[in-house]
């Protein structure tokens, strides 16, 4: 990158989205991290990061922080939307409406608010990148979640390519990533609660013979935010190991 972006990155606090800050500040970006697990409204106790507590599934707090953001940087460049997950393992008859509500707030619209208030700014300099964290549920099936997760994370990639249709003549590129079995340290927690058997049963479903590391996730969306992908614009990247070919 020719000049030091100004990057937001969403679920900051761990997993994928910790990742990609560390990732992004390797590559010359100031990055804003948001997270709900963040102790305080606003942390700056250290000049090379900034910190929000921030509850991406309130459209207030979200219209709010950017807008600060903006007033102390002067532009948004970089929006990852890390936000989300698997709330549960239910069946599809043991659903509720709340558990579809919350998978469909955590996991999409915690994306649509972030990206509806990072879009205006990023169109004042003609130049953006937008990924979403979507997942090989939203492609295919999961091992790790409900029907209600698999179609929220199908959904965020409908969201990211009609954004992508939308923006692109903008200069902002809408990309989304699809990942596959990823030791985060919440799967990590599930997946060493499951018995050798069942692990064997999962990992013979995934081609590549192993999990993914996050950081594998964040150099994926690091390269979607680079000038080497300024003609990738509403696609999907499965980082999932062949677990989706299609």
């Amino acid at each position: 990158m020719h000049k030091k972006r100004i990057a937001i990155v969403t679920g900051a606090a761990e997993g994928i989205g910790q990742a990609s800050v560390k990732e992004l500040q390797s590559i010359g970006c100031h990055v804003v991290q948001l997270d709900i697990k963040f102790d305080s409204f606003t942390i700056n106790d250290d000049p090379n990061k900034t910190l929000y507590k921030v509850d991406v599934t309130k459209e207030d707090h979200v219209k709010q922080t950017f807008k600060e953001v903006f007033d102390q940087f002067g532009r948004i460049d970089i929006l990852i939307n890390a936000v989300g997950g698997s709330l549960h393992s239910k069946k599809i008859e043991e659903i509720e409406e709340c558990d579809w509500n919350s998978n469909f707030d955590l996991n999409l619209k915690s994306a649509f608010y972030c990206t509806k208030f990072a879009v205006p700014y990023m169109k004042q300099t003609k130049w953006g990148r937008i990924v979403n964290i979507s997942a090989v549920a939203g492609r295919t099936s999961t091992f790790f979640g409900g029907a209600d997760f698999a179609s929220a994370k199908a959904a965020l990639i409908g969201f990211t390519r009609q954004c992508g249709f939308e923006l692109a003549s903008f200069g902002i590129t809408v990309n989304a990533i699809a990942p596959g079995l990823t030791l985060t340290d919440r799967v990590r927690k599930m997946w060493d609660d499951y018995s050798e058997e069942d692990r064997n049963f999962i990992m013979e479903r995934v081609p590549i013979g192993r999990p993914s590391t996050v950081n594998e996730q964040a150099k994926a969306i690091s390269f979607l935010c680079s000038d080497d992908a300024s003609y990738v614009c509403g696609a999907v990247l499965d980082i999932n190991g062949a677990m989706f070919v299609g």
